[in-house]
């Protein structure tokens, strides 16, 4: 693979309490794909490859190939990033940010495979997909520094999103394809109080709305997600609370932490058939200075 990229950032302070942020990023990447997965059968013995029982993926994207397949997944362009941000006071800091983002292409291994129809064949290229964000957030430190309160409210709009697709019928293995259009819209708060001199704790909470915008067809010609339908694997909930209390054992520093985290119910599929229950981890460290 080969990357070149080049990017920059230019802050102007429209006034004492407000500031103007432009960033850009200009990027060409090109991913190669090398390797084989044959099998002995047919290939063997001196005899020419005849890309039989598996793939020979460096001959397959070889430049200059008879499948007419690129030799690299080329992904390029420009993104950019503007936030405007203003302070009410020396502690609270509000902004607003609109900036894009994108994951390069990338090229399949079990490419030409085609459906029993024929309306469908597994795409060589993948291309890059691209997300367009629009947020609004705030940064405060309140009670004297005891508080720590930032948040922020986002819209993504998700252009070709990249997704690995299984199709047991057809393939042996998965391929990934840009199957359409998403938005994903939430909120998320993170909290730090501390408490005391020898006791904190943290909080944090994501709640969005990860929505597909385009029906889903796998190459076999199954309807596999609705548009409207939730995103798989995305869980709409996501909370975080973290303890920590400082002490002292017959003189010895000691800590104590606690962690707590819950996910909530996610997808296993696009067409929103299979839950995912929601779950809970919790941790507890301790610990003593002996020295």
């Amino acid at each position: 693979d080969e990357q070149k990229g080049v990017f920059g950032e230019l802050n102007i302070a429209l006034t004492d309490t407000s500031e103007l942020t432009l960033g850009a990023r200009w990027y060409d990447i090109e991913v190669d794909f090398q390797g084989s997965a044959n099998s002995s059968f047919y290939n063997g013995f001196g005899n020419p490859d005849t890309q039989q029982f598996g793939s020979n993926l460096s001959a397959q994207y070889a430049p200059d190939n008879p499948n007419g397949y690129p030799d690299v997944a080329k992904s390029d362009g420009v993104i950019g990033k503007v936030t405007y941000s203003w302070n009410t006071s020396e502690d609270v800091m509000y902004y607003v940010t609109w900036s894009e983002g994108f994951r390069p292409g990338l090229l399949n291994r079990p490419v030409g495979r085609t459906s029993p129809d024929g309306s469908y064949t597994v795409p060589a290229e993948v291309k890059s997909d691209e997300i367009t964000n629009l947020e609004f957030g705030w940064k405060s430190t309140l009670a004297d520094g005891k508080v720590t309160f930032n948040g922020l409210i986002y819209h993504m709009n998700w252009e070709d999103y990249q997704s690995t697709r299984y199709v047991y019928n057809l393939l042996t293995v998965a391929y990934v394809d840009n199957v359409g259009m998403a938005t994903v819209s939430g909120g998320e708060m993170a909290g730090y109080f501390n408490i005391s001199d020898t006791f904190s704790m943290s909080l944090m909470a994501n709640i969005n709305d990860p929505t597909m915008d385009d029906d889903l067809v796998d190459a076999g010609g199954t309807t596999l997600g609705n548009k409207g339908n939730t995103l798989a694997y995305v869980p709409e909930q996501r909370f975080i609370l973290t303890l920590d209390k400082d002490f002292n054992v017959k003189g010895k520093p000691a800590y104590m932490s606690l962690d707590s985290s819950y996910t909530g119910k996610r997808w296993a599929d696009e067409l929103n058939t299979t839950a995912m229950p929601s779950y809970s981890i919790m941790n507890m460290r301790a610990g003593m200075d002996l020295g």
